[in-house]
């Protein structure tokens, strides 16, 4: 590639500002998910991981460790208070967890259809277990979907009716894309820079002499040895002045820009040193 055809500064700027794009909008989508996910998280510690918000003729499935070997389905003592609340738990059977086989039972709560609302007690034990160890779930009953929605400690139910955890793993999940597509371009920018020979400058630091330091992505064992002069240009091509190349790291070079040479004005956002002839 030749480093002076139009073509290759022309096609730097395009792919910078897609990069810088599709960086943001990663960066939009999953500063959106974390926020989704705080607000779930938030809601969790207001309500307590052992409160079910359930509409009346619906349920929810619930598990739990068993803790003895061969449990059978008596084994499960369970209790709703008030005597005569309009919820109930049906056993659907039991099973090893997925992390270290443990045994798990799983179960539904369920209110009855046209169900009073209002916020019940079910607690379930394991026979042959101390009272300690009852799991006790508070169970808030509500009339319809909408009274649910507008009651909930989210703002994402209350607002949109998703449940956050879902939806901040979702926006997760859709961040990514453009995150990666923003790497993608960051990449080719790279490789188009080094078949042209220059390194792009990440930063700059004026000098009390007047000098102006500048660094770029760099080897040890290629590019121009230390004490060379290398030209630095502007986003267009254009040489800004000459920088002197004072120390080369495994990553990236140090470069010093004379007091009498542009650094004086100041260098553009955007500027790159020549390290080597054109590659290809």
């Amino acid at each position: 590639m030749n480093d002076s055809t139009p073509s290759f500064w022309q096609a730097l700027p395009a792919l910078k500002e897609r990069q810088r794009r599709t960086g943001l909008l990663a960066a939009l989508v999953l500063g959106l998910a974390v926020l989704v996910l705080v607000d779930g998280l938030q809601a969790l510690m207001r309500a307590g991981s052992y409160h079910l918000d359930i509409v009346a003729g619906e349920g929810t499935m619930l598990s739990g460790p068993i803790g003895i070997d061969k449990p059978r389905a008596g084994d499960l003592l369970v209790s709703v208070s008030p005597e005569g609340a309009p919820v109930s738990f049906r056993l659907d059977g039991f099973f090893a967890s997925y992390w270290f086989g443990n045994g798990m039972w799983r179960g539904e709560v369920a209110a009855e259809p046209g169900a009073t609302p209002g916020t019940y007690s079910v607690s379930l034990r394991v026979r042959g277990t101390p009272a300690s160890a009852t799991q006790r779930y508070e169970v808030t009953v509500w009339s319809d979907a909408t009274s649910l929605r507008q009651g909930a400690h989210s703002l994402t139910v209350s607002l949109l009716g998703f449940n956050p955890f879902w939806l901040s793993g979702i926006l997760a999940c859709i961040g990514i894309v453009p995150g990666l597509l923003s790497f993608v371009a960051g990449r080719r920018i790279v490789r188009l820079l080094w078949y042209a020979g220059y390194s792009e400058v990440f930063r700059m630091a004026p000098q009390k002499d007047g000098s102006l330091l500048l660094w770029c992505p760099g080897s040890k064992k290629e590019g121009p040895a230390e004490g060379s002069l290398c030209a630095v240009v502007d986003a267009d091509g254009q040489e800004l002045g000459q920088a002197r190349l004072e120390k080369k790291a495994a990553t990236c070079m140090e470069l010093r820009l004379a007091a009498d040479g542009p650094a004086r004005g100041g260098l553009p956002g955007a500027c790159y040193v020549r390290l080597s002839a054109p590659r290809g």
